[in-house]
Order: C-alpha cells, then sequence, then structure tokens
C-alpha cells in the first residue's frame, strides 16, 4: 500500500499520446486529475468500465437516477464497442461531449439521440434522451414546451425538412442553431 499513490499516476506517454489527439484538450494536469477520478470506478484489476460502472458515475454526479442517460452517454464514449469504455475513450468521449467546437459537439449530440445508430433521430428516440435527461437531474424542460413530447414534436416541425419522421444528421446539422436548446440540453449541468 505504501506505493498506492503510484497507481494512481498515468502514465507520461499515455498522457501525450492523448493530448496529441486532435479532439483532447484538456492540460497534462487535467488529464491526470480525470485519471484519478477514472480509476476510483474501477473494480479491483479492471483498466476500463464496464456499462453498471459506467452509470456508477452518472448516478454519483446527479441527484436524479441518470441511469437511462448514462446509459446513452456510455454507448457514445465507446468507440470499438467492446462494452466497456477504457481511459482513452473515457477522455475522448469528454472532449467530443463538451467541445468548444460547435460542429464537434453537434455531432456528438446527433449520436446521443440517434440511439439505433441508424443514421436517423426518431421522434421516440428523442423523446426518450428528453425524458432520460428530465429523470436525471429532476428538473422540467425548458418553459416553452409542456412536456418532452411537446418538446420533440415542436423540434420536429423545424428540422424535418423532409417531412419523413425522421431527422437525418444533415438536418440535425443545418438546424441545429434554430434548436440549439437539443445540444445544450445533454450538458446536464449536475451543479444546477
Amino acid at each position: 500500500m505504501g506505493n498506492q499513490s503510484s497507481k494512481k499516476q498515468i502514465n507520461p506517454k499515455t498522457i501525450a499520446d492523448l493530448r496529441s489527439h486532435i479532439d483532447v484538450e484538456f492540460s497534462k494536469d487535467e488529464i491526470q486529475d480525470w485519471y484519478k477520478d477514472f480509476r476510483q470506478y474501477l473494480r479491483h484489476g479492471e483498466t476500463e468500465l464496464d456499462k453498471t460502472a459506467f452509470i456508477k458515475v452518472y448516478n454519483s454526479l446527479f441527484y436524479g437516477d441518470a441511469s437511462e442517460f448514462a446509459e446513452q452517454v456510455f454507448r457514445t464514449f465507446d468507440h470499438n464497442g467492446n462494452n466497456s469504455v477504457d481511459f482513452k475513450e473515457f477522455i475522448l468521449g469528454l472532449c467530443l461531449s463538451g467541445s468548444e467546437n460547435a460542429e464537434k459537439k453537434i455531432k456528438w449530440a446527433f449520436n446521443m439521440y440517434d440511439i439505433d445508430q441508424d443514421g436517423y433521430i426518431t421522434t421516440e428516440e428523442m423523446t426518450h434522451i428528453l425524458k432520460a435527461i428530465c429523470k436525471m437531474t429532476g428538473s422540467k424542460i425548458p418553459h416553452e414546451f409542456n412536456s418532452p413530447e411537446d418538446m420533440t414534436e415542436k423540434i420536429f416541425k423545424i428540422l424535418d425538412k423532409n417531412s419523413d419522421n425522421r431527422i437525418s444528421q444533415q438536418e440535425f446539422i443545418e438546424g441545429a442553431d434554430k434548436v440549439q436548446i437539443l445540444v445544450d440540453i445533454l450538458q446536464c449541468n449536475p451543479d444546477s
């Protein structure tokens, strides 16, 4: 146990590799801090978070039940589809979801709403995500909407240009500035 602090240090080469990745916007110290936080949720001997551990992380951050929302975030972080999130995927996911680059953030948001990853967002998918956010944060949706279903319906009227009852990534990107709330609401702030 005397060497426990070194176990929580990330390899300097790993930090350099992460910082060289175009999507990573964190400093060395921030990566190290995230690594310490990441490690505390790992089971003994594990190096990756499974879905259960990932959901536990989110449930520790919010007052409400974050399970459904965390499951969707997990899906977008698990880049290689192996049902676990390693530290690199974790950092890349954090950077994409919180990116200052509008295009990256919009594409990540589209992937959050496109639950079945078929390239389209349906009303069911959007409503599911909006309900999960409300459940997690314990908050209501923005005051201009009556319910997650109402919000979905109004957003579809704006974004679904060809009226096929689904939103393509192109429609989402082109209309994102008209309904910025769709991207902003995914930035659930546990402190609010």
